[in-house]
């Protein structure tokens, strides 16, 4: 009797602290439990340390609506006291309106803090004074409107501001104040049409800046005072008409600078003042017209890459570009100018001494791709001469390899140098052209195969200079509509062709630069025959004597 008691006593026991323990969790569970049993507003996706058994990552998200900045429940962080990364993110609909300043009093070892996707107005004072070691915030896609002067201050560790995506409108002074190691500001997609001046004096660190696809519409030299160290900076997509004087000048260290895709008009004379480092220029896609200030350039002396692609440009000035052009004689060099409204004149004959000095690859076929608008004459006469080229008879040895390109796909432009012959362009062309060898003077027979002009096409020649085969001087051009010439030995003499000539039904709009190298001769295999004969012939007398 006595032990039934005994069990009667334990099963009740049992029962009781089963009861209580149950109300426990169901009152108190942890921020990081699974949904099933996670009763807390706002919970969180926690990844732990295998070793340790410490939370160092959390994406937390809120359960409910209307939950204030002040809630009780932003005391269940402090169970997150250790976590490195944390992320604020709308995974339940549930959308944030501002920084929960709460939590992230519990959360002092945040390295990498993430908000996104949520509906914050603005960025208060002092938002992330809690988080002393942080090193990244990132705030993209918030609809965040307002950054209040204070908003990232007093981070000495902080290297990242990522804002990306959101609808700021203006960059006031001292909203970046005491960021020592700030390096990378991100201010993509957004609407600002404002950065006072000022706005980043306190960031001396800084190297990468990113304000792209914007509203700006003004810039002056006091927009970016304080950045001596910025490397990378990223206008483009925005709706700027005019770089003026000095606009760039405190920037002593800058490599990059991306202006694509504005509505520059003008640039003044000194737009790039005081850009010593600067490797790489990129004005593509505006309204410029015309470049006169032959000081604009002055002082590039590191520049390798330029694009002026997809402008308005009639003329592009030798006077300009002089300062830069030896710039762009390096194997690593870049110059775009396609997609412009560059008349077909020899003017143009800049480029080709360009082409003949570089070392770029790159840099030739983007020359030989240049096209120009031609007048009615020069087109009437390119007409004529093509359509006469391609009814010329060529003897066909079963592989037709001749070819031209299709006049239709280039928007009524023409590719200059397929027009130099047409303009007589020789002249103006060999007084730009200074080899820094001598060419010796052969003898050429190549003749054009039409008589609509009087210049001889000259073909590339070899130079020779201590048995090492020196680069090939682009003389002329030739027309596109010649027709290879089948030869014995199973090749075409294309010598006298149009670098862009493509095989029959096929159409090319652009060249390879190899379409330039001449073919291999067999004169000096017929020369070392004969010599071959005569010893062997001398030798035989030699011995019947």
């Amino acid at each position: 009797m006595t032990s039934w008691k005994l069990f009667f006593l334990c099963a009740v026991l049992f029962c009781v602290e089963g009861k209580r323990l149950h109300q426990k969790r169901e009152t108190k569970s942890h921020i990081c439990d699974p949904v099933y049993n996670n009763t807390n507003k706002i919970q969180c996706y926690c990844v732990r340390d295998s070793n340790l058994d410490l939370i160092r990552s959390a994406n937390c998200y809120a359960t409910v609506n209307e939950i204030s900045i002040d809630d009780a429940n932003w005391k269940v962080f402090e169970e997150l006291e250790n976590v490195h990364k944390l992320t604020f993110t709308n995974t339940r609909g549930v959308i944030l309106k501002y920084i929960p300043q709460h939590a992230l009093q519990y959360t002092k070892s945040v390295l990498k803090l993430e908000v996104k996707y949520a509906n914050i107005e603005s960025i208060e004072p002092f938002d992330f004074a809690n988080l002393t070691f942080v090193e990244d915030i990132t705030l993209r896609d918030n609809q965040i409107k307002d950054l209040k002067a204070n908003a990232f201050a007093h981070h000495r560790d902080l290297v990242t501001i990522g804002l990306d995506t959101n609808n700021i409108v203006e960059i006031n002074r001292n909203v970046f104040v005491d960021l020592p190691s700030l390096e990378k500001l991100y201010l993509t997609r957004n609407k600002i049409t404002t950065i006072h001046d000022k706005a980043f004096i306190h960031l001396s660190n800084l190297r990468e800046l990113e304000i792209d696809t914007n509203n700006l519409f003004m810039l002056n030299s006091e927009t970016f005072l304080g950045l001596k160290k910025l490397e990378k900076l990223d206008l483009s997509s925005n709706s700027l008409q005019v770089i003026g004087d000095n606009t760039f000048a405190p920037l002593k260290n800058l490599r990059v600078l991306n202006l694509d895709g504005n509505k520059i008009q003008m640039l003044d004379e000194k737009a790039f003042h005081g850009l010593v480092n600067l490797q790489s220029l990129s004005i593509a896609h505006n309204t410029l017209k015309e470049i006169k200030n032959i000081k604009l350039f002055v002082g590039l002396k590191s520049l390798k890459s330029m694009s002026l692609k997809g402008n308005q440009l009639q003329n592009l000035d030798s006077d300009v570009m002089a300062p830069i052009l030896e710039n762009f004689y390096s194997n690593v060099s870049s110059l775009d100018v396609e997609d412009n409204m560059f008349p077909c004149d020899c003017r143009l004959d800049l480029f080709l001494s360009l082409m003949n000095n570089t070392n770029s690859s790159h840099l030739k076929l983007s020359i030989e791709n240049l096209k120009c608008i031609p007048t009615s004459d020069i087109r009437d006469k390119w007409t004529k001469t093509a359509e006469g080229d391609k009814n010329t008879d060529v003897e066909d040895d079963g592989q037709n390899d001749y070819e031209y390109y299709d006049d239709t796909q280039l928007n009524g432009k023409l590719f200059y140098i397929d027009m130099r012959f047409l303009l007589n362009c020789s002249k103006n062309f060999d007084s730009l052209l200074k080899p820094d060898v001598e060419t010796p003077k052969q003898k050429t027979s190549v003749k054009p195969s039409t008589t609509t002009a009087s210049v001889e096409p000259k073909v590339p020649m070899l130079i020779e200079n201590k048995g090492e085969d020196q680069k090939n001087i682009y003389t002329t051009s030739r027309l596109s509509t010649v027709s290879a010439k089948p030869m014995a030995n199973g090749f075409y003499d294309d010598r006298n062709m149009a670098a862009d000539e493509a095989k029959p039904d096929k159409i090319k709009s652009h060249r390879s630069i190899q379409d330039f190298e001449s073919q291999p001769s067999n004169s000096h295999m017929i020369s070392s025959c004969v010599a071959l004969f005569v010893g062997v012939f001398s030798v035989r007398l030699f011995i019947l004597e």
